[in-house]
């Protein structure tokens, strides 16, 4: 096992440890690149493990999406993104023009005097006006106790209906979805222009700040039927009170990430060096995603509807050698269990989870679960609840045997097999196949019709799943939103509920957990942890 890093202390300030304000701007933004083995490390990874190499010629390309060949421009030039495929170099310096004539300025002025007329679209259909959500006046913490989670006080069995957010503030490009493919679709969408312009994915959208941005959209998810938000990139320098409140008084838990993007992060080499690693321009990867981890976790345990925290996410998918740091997820894991303990006279005690992505049938998925949810040195190296993040129901039945619809040949029969008899809370953390019989186009009619969730809370499912977070609130060029931003399109400038939105609306509200699954409310609060 790696050695531990830190020890014997409550609260190691991010500010405190090597600043995230030191930390050099690298790039922009990480660009999402697609989930297979050649998957490039975030952008804080990919600068400090670059070896110098070839040097692109000037106008020649220097990047873009699984562009393998030279990065570095030559003296004098900068690697400039034209789009997310295509970058090029191209001179710094420009030797500044002669001034133009008067003349030559005259009818500059006067072409530009009348602008460009607007694009436009259809409307969009009528949305039916949404009844306001239900309010709490105080959410019970949620406790882990065998394979179930519930609630602390009243004893009743949580199951998570939740929905990914992660908005980028984006509008609409016609290069959206290339893989999936619609016959008969023309595009007649026009892009909009979101107030606040685009955000990026490591932006944090629920700080603060943004509270104009995050409120209509919470309201929309409780009305929805959703219990759970799954977020994924937070600044733990920045505050999340008001975001936690609003959430609260919705009925809404929270699943929290622990790790960053291009600081705070858990990066894919191979054991040990995935937790003790000095890089240049960034210092010990271990230190600082400690210092990270437990910034959020001081912040985020104070609140009684944090439901888990997400240790890492996909580890496997960053790179071909992930497999061969999971030992770091159970050192890191190791080390915030010890972390709560120390604190436990003023901290919450909140499960942490690892998402995986599903790999389908075989042993490997099966095997990665046993591991990181196995106890191998001590207890607290073993994850208190394991999600897995599955796109594999891509149809409204699976007939069979003389039934129309027969759970046996769907794609979740392996995975019952696998979880059935698990030892901890198991959720899918990502759900929500968009193509086969979902696949829609912009502005994305029909889509997703979530025949899936009446498995997770009946019987086929219901004995051994504790929720499924909906994949994801917004649209963007992946094409699985629920929702159209403000600004997504040509005169859309308010929230757009999609049909898929509602046709999840009525899966979760017309689906519930079973209350002979409750405990009695002593049994389940017997041992719960702080409350805080």
């Amino acid at each position: 096992m790696v050695q531990r890093l830190v020890q014997g202390f409550c609260f190691a300030s991010l500010l405190a440890a090597t600043g995230a304000d030191q930390v050099p701007q690298l790039l922009a933004e990480d660009s999402e690149c697609a989930a297979n083995e050649e998957c490039a490390l975030n952008a804080l990874q990919r600068h400090a493990l670059q070896k110098k190499g070839p040097v692109a010629t000037m106008y020649g390309q220097c990047g873009g999406a699984k562009w393998k060949g030279p990065t570095t421009c030559p003296d004098g030039g900068k690697c400039v993104m034209n789009n997310e495929w295509y970058s090029q170099c191209e001179p710094e310096a420009v030797e500044e023009a002669p001034a133009p004539s008067p003349g030559a300025v005259e009818a500059k002025i006067e072409h530009h005097t009348q602008p460009p007329p607007a694009k436009t679209m259809d409307s969009l259909p009528a949305r039916p006006k949404q009844p306001a959500p239900k309010t709490y006046e105080t959410l019970n913490p949620i406790v882990s106790r065998g394979n179930f989670l519930y609630d602390s006080v009243t004893g009743r069995r949580f199951f998570a209906k939740g929905v990914a957010y992660n908005p980028r503030n984006e509008k609409y490009d016609h290069s959206f979805g290339p893989s999936v493919h619609v016959n008969g679709w023309v595009d007649k969408c026009v892009p909009g222009e979101p107030k606040g312009g685009y955000w990026g994915y490591t932006a944090d959208v629920v700080e603060d700040s943004k509270e104009e941005f995050w409120t209509e959209d919470l309201e929309a998810m409780a009305a929805m039927g959703a219990n759970t938000i799954r977020l994924y990139n937070l600044d733990p320098r920045l505050s999340h009170a008001k975001f936690m409140k609003k959430a609260a008084s919705l009925g809404i838990y929270a699943i929290v990430p622990l790790t960053g993007k291009d600081y705070g992060f858990l990066p894919a080499f191979p054991a040990p060096e995935c937790y003790t690693k000095d890089m240049e321009d960034y210092g010990n990867v271990g230190v600082n995603l400690l210092g990270f981890a437990k910034t959020l976790m001081k912040e985020f345990s104070q609140y009684n509807n944090t439901l888990l925290f997400t240790a890492a996410n996909e580890l496997a998918q960053l790179d071909k050698n992930g497999y061969s740091a999971f030992p770091c997820v159970k050192a890191f894991v190791r080390d915030l269990h010890n972390y709560q303990d120390d604190c436990s006279e003023s901290m919450r005690k909140v499960p942490l989870i690892y998402s995986d992505v599903d790999t389908g049938g075989g042993i490997a998925r099966k095997v990665v679960a046993d591991y990181l949810t196995c106890a191998l040195e001590s207890d607290a190296d073993a994850v208190d609840a394991y999600g897995l993040n599955v796109y594999s129901w891509c149809d409204e039945t699976y007939p069979g045997d003389g039934k129309a619809d027969n759970f046996q040949y769907s794609p979740y029969k392996d995975i019952k097999q696998d979880f059935e008899d698990f030892s901890v809370p198991f959720i899918f953390s990502e759900f929500g196949c968009n193509l086969g019989k979902f696949k829609t186009k912009c502005p994305y009619p029909g889509g997703r019709t979530w025949p899936d969730v009446k498995h997770f809370l009946g019987e086929d499912m219901g004995e051994f799943m504790s929720g499924a977070v909906a994949f994801q609130w917004s649209m963007d060029k992946e094409e699985y939103g629920l929702t159209l931003s403000p600004g997504f399109l040509a005169g859309q400038d308010k929230l757009y509920l999609l049909d898929n939105y509602f046709n999840l609306q009525k899966a979760y509200t017309s689906n519930h957990v079973n209350s002979t699954w409750d405990a009695p409310a002593a049994e389940a609060g017997a041992r719960q942890e702080l409350v805080g």
